[in-house]
């Protein structure tokens, strides 16, 4: 088994305070997470109003933001929306992309969102993509051919309720689960069933106002998934072991 990977989406819950979304980058890092994730868009372009321009990053500020994730020893890691702010995080020598499901789901249909993937994946940097809003049941895998394009499981409802849930399955390919659920059972569930990457909204506070705090896990949480992937990987080191002197027997 594969060491699990853990991607803490800061995302929004920073709500453009600074100094909260450099407490939530020691948090993520005190409890174990392999990635602090942010969201890099234009309000206007994405949804369409200023409504969420409040949590939107200027070029300068993204790189103070990189700079705290360098200070805290954890990987830098954003979902961006349009072709200006990818080539910001380039800049910035971004070693791993994330591409949200709602711009996976429009690869092809619409001309911004698919040349932005195209110009990801080229990169040949490592490139991670949600499923959520793969929704019809004539679509196909995306990226089946990139090699640089590890792909996760995920339902696009915040947050996911227990009758919204799906029974996945994982592959060399789709290898992780991107969850919106609140707690933590969720995502415990698909590490036992093969998820190496796990991918969860992070809080400070989930009473904070905002979409995402319901659905977001907290410091107690990500150490549990920490500590939980850990001894999954020891117990299949164990077994492996005691097969290999089985054998030699």
């Amino acid at each position: 088994m594969d060491k699990l990977n853990i991607i803490s989406e800061i995302g929004i819950n920073h709500n453009g305070d600074f100094r909260r979304i450099e407490e939530l980058i020691r948090q993520s890092k005190a409890g174990g997470a392999d990635y602090a994730k942010f969201q890099v868009y234009n309000s206007k372009t994405v949804f369409g109003d200023d409504s969420r321009a409040h949590n939107e990053f200027s070029q300068k500020e993204l790189s103070i933001v990189a700079e705290m994730c360098d200070v805290y020893n954890i990987e830098f890691m954003t979902s961006v929306f349009d072709i200006e702010r990818f080539k910001w995080c380039e800049q910035l020598n971004m070693k791993t992309y994330k591409i949200a499901s709602r711009t996976v789901a429009r690869y092809g249909l619409n001309k911004a969102d698919t040349h932005l993937i195209d110009e990801i994946i080229a990169t040949g940097k490592p490139v991670i993509a949600s499923l959520g809003m793969m929704t019809h049941p004539d679509m196909v895998l995306p990226f089946q051919d990139e090699d640089n394009v590890t792909l996760l499981n995920c339902i696009s409802k915040y947050p996911t309720m227990y009758s919204d849930y799906k029974n996945f399955k994982y592959d060399n390919k789709v290898t992780g689960y991107s969850d919106h659920a609140c707690g933590i059972g969720y995502a415990l569930y698909n590490i036992s069933k093969g998820a190496r990457i796990i991918e969860k909204h992070f809080t400070l506070n989930k009473g904070m106002d905002g979409n995402d705090h319901i659905g977001s896990m907290n410091l107690e949480e990500l150490k549990i998934l920490r500590e939980y992937g850990d001894q999954l990987k020891m117990v299949d080191t164990l077994v492996k072991a005691n097969t290999y002197l089985s054998d030699e027997i």
